[in-house]
């Protein structure tokens, strides 16, 4: 589903709901994903989340392991596979060793951080302007989770920057790395860098999706919910793909809604 669009076709099917998701489009949002699926599955989705036949252009990055062996096909059909318009960011997690000798410091990470570590990687060369695989748009992150923030983080300003100003839901942002990130460090480090990084997409009006591949009534999920505007469950009915939407202010949930 596109976030500005119908819900397999049946937006209606709930009072409220299609006005709900055109505000989430207005305003600039970020949406937790969660559910027991595999990655091929919640890529369905992704792929709909980032404006895949949309009519207005958009500007698409796709925050992603990098120890990923399956081809990530989100971006097969995209026409403006440049870095103007699309990017992907591949972070190579430190090992758990050298992310628990780190996390005193990364979980104290404030708002302010990640601009000081963007205007240092805009004056010097590091790991994370490397491209991976002979990929122009793509870059891989080879360090802890404050220097993926901030390659973000410069990212999307980059983005803001070139468009001259990013217009409603023109960013789509698909972040696949909370398992890593809370598989590494811990479950404040994962709430903070969650917080940080959605209010940077709102802050510009984009939209950003994060994926949880777990169910609603996780610790994990409950913790972080409250960063979300919207929570979107995900299950299969046999082969068919099913999704269920969570508002959290306006205190409405849509019914299971077939994904076509």
């Amino acid at each position: 589903m596109d976030q500005g669009g119908g819900a397999g076709g049946a937006p209606g099917d709930a009072p409220g709901l299609a006005a709900a998701l055109d505000g989430l489009k207005q305003r600039g949002s970020a949406l937790l994903i969660v559910g027991s699926v595999p990655a091929d599955v919640y890529r369905q989705v992704s792929v709909r989340m980032l404006g895949d036949g949309d009519a207005a252009p958009r500007r698409r990055l796709l925050v992603t392991n990098a120890t990923d062996d399956e081809r990530d096909s989100r971006l097969d059909g995209v026409e403006r596979r440049t870095p103007e318009w699309t990017r992907i960011v591949r972070f190579a997690a430190p090992s758990r060793g050298s992310a628990a000798a780190s996390s005193g410091q990364t979980s104290t990470v404030s708002p302010a951080e990640p601009e000081t570590a963007t205007n240092s990687n805009r004056e010097s060369e590091s790991d994370a302007d490397t491209d991976a695989g002979g990929d122009p748009v793509a870059h891989c992150v080879d360090g802890d989770v404050t220097e993926l923030g901030a390659e973000v983080t410069k990212t999307v300003e980059q983005f803001d920057a070139i468009a001259g100003g990013l217009t409603p839901a023109e960013l789509r942002v698909a972040f696949d790395c909370l398992p890593v990130i809370l598989a590494e460090y811990d479950l404040e480090t994962g709430f903070r860098f969650a917080h940080i990084l959605a209010n940077h997409v709102r802050a510009v009006d984009g939209m950003a999706h994060f994926w949880l591949p777990r169910e609603r009534d996780d610790e994990a999920v409950r913790v972080l919910e409250p960063l979300f505007d919207a929570t979107v469950e995900l299950c299969l009915d046999g082969t068919q793909l099913r999704q269920r939407w969570h508002f959290r202010d306006r205190n409405l949930s849509s019914d299971w809604l077939t994904l076509e």
